[in-house]
C-alpha cells in the first residue's frame, strides 16, 4: 500500500532544486518511490511504503539546500577592474 507525506523545507526552490531533490530521495530510500512537486512553496509530496522516514528525508533536503548555499557563495569573488586602478586625482 503506498502512501503520501507533505514534506516543507525552508530554503527549497522547487523551481531550482526539485530535480536533485527527487533523485536525492529516489537515490537514498529505496521505500520512496516518487516525489511529486506541489504548487505550495518549498513543500513536496513523498510516495512510499513501509516504514515512513520523514527525520531523515528532510534532512537529506536541508543538506540540498545548505550544499546549494555553499556553493554558490563559495566562488571566490572577483574584483572590477576599477577597483585595482588607483585615484589619480591626486597626481
Amino acid at each position: 500500500m503506498q502512501l503520501y507525506y507533505r514534506i516543507t523545507v525552508p530554503g527549497l526552490s522547487l523551481k531550482r532544486d526539485f530535480k536533485a531533490a527527487r533523485q536525492c530521495l529516489l537515490a537514498d530510500f529505496p521505500n520512496v518511490h516518487e516525489v511529486i512537486a506541489t504548487t505550495a512553496a518549498a513543500t513536496l509530496l513523498v510516495l512510499y511504503s513501509g516504514p515512513e522516514d520523514p527525520e531523515a528525508w528532510v534532512q537529506t533536503l536541508r543538506e540540498l539546500v545548505v550544499g546549494r548555499r555553499v556553493t554558490a557563495t563559495s566562488r571566490p569573488r572577483r574584483r572590477c577592474a576599477e577597483s585595482w586602478e588607483g585615484d589619480d586625482s591626486a597626481a
